[in-house]
């Protein structure tokens, strides 16, 4: 049977064209579930992207320390969306792992992420976002039974539909800042992490 968060990921690029090198989007995404194995019964899930001319990342409201082990990459809680879950409750979405293309603009372009972030309401923001994504994944899913039978579909779908939502609201931010992944420019890598009070990744 097909991994289902593999078929969320392949069917989640948000509908803005984008470059991507796949092999190297798998490699991500392999190292990242590497790096978030269960530990005390709590399991991670974590997405990484080469985003080659397209930087979508975000965050918004921080939430308080957690017992969650969160990745390398990860530790900065202020880089983080908080939302409601369908089943799984209340969840934290992390994102990290900002590489720009050249290392001489990695500062400005952290500096701009920082920014975003601090000043963004990313709760009125993002959620008139949400149902575009949403409706996308259900039309693509709609013909496999194997998904639609997967109780943890809803909270799969609630995630993804967020997590783009808010890589859309920070990649018009750093186009508006001169950063449209051109000629080199931009983030050439992101990655993300999520958490959640009752998540079930099994």
């Amino acid at each position: 049977m097909p991994d289902l968060l593999d078929q969320l990921l392949d069917r989640s690029a948000p509908p803005a064209p984008r470059r991507i090198d796949t092999t190297k989007v798998r490699a991500m995404v392999r190292d990242a579930r590497a790096q978030s194995r269960p530990r005390r019964r709590v399991r991670a899930a974590a997405l990484s992207g080469v985003l080659a001319g397209l930087l979508l990342g975000g965050a918004g409201a921080a939430t308080a320390a957690s017992v969650w082990d969160w990745g390398p990459d990860m530790g900065d809680p202020d880089r983080s969306y908080a939302y409601t879950s369908p089943t799984w409750g209340e969840c934290e979405l992390r994102f990290g792992g900002f590489a720009a293309f050249s290392v001489f603009e990695q500062g400005e372009v952290d500096r701009i992420i920082d920014d975003w972030f601090a000043r963004t309401d990313l709760d009125a923001e993002v959620e008139p976002l949400v149902p575009g994504y949403l409706d996308g994944l259900q039309r693509d899913q709609a013909g496999d039974p194997d998904m639609a039978a997967d109780p943890r579909l809803p909270d799969l779908n609630a995630w993804t539909a967020r997590e783009q939502a808010v890589l859309e609201l920070l990649d018009r931010e750093l186009r508006a800042n001169g950063y449209d992944g051109t000629l080199g420019t931009g983030v050439a890598e992101s990655a993300s992490q999520l958490h959640c009070e009752d998540e079930q990744w099994g």
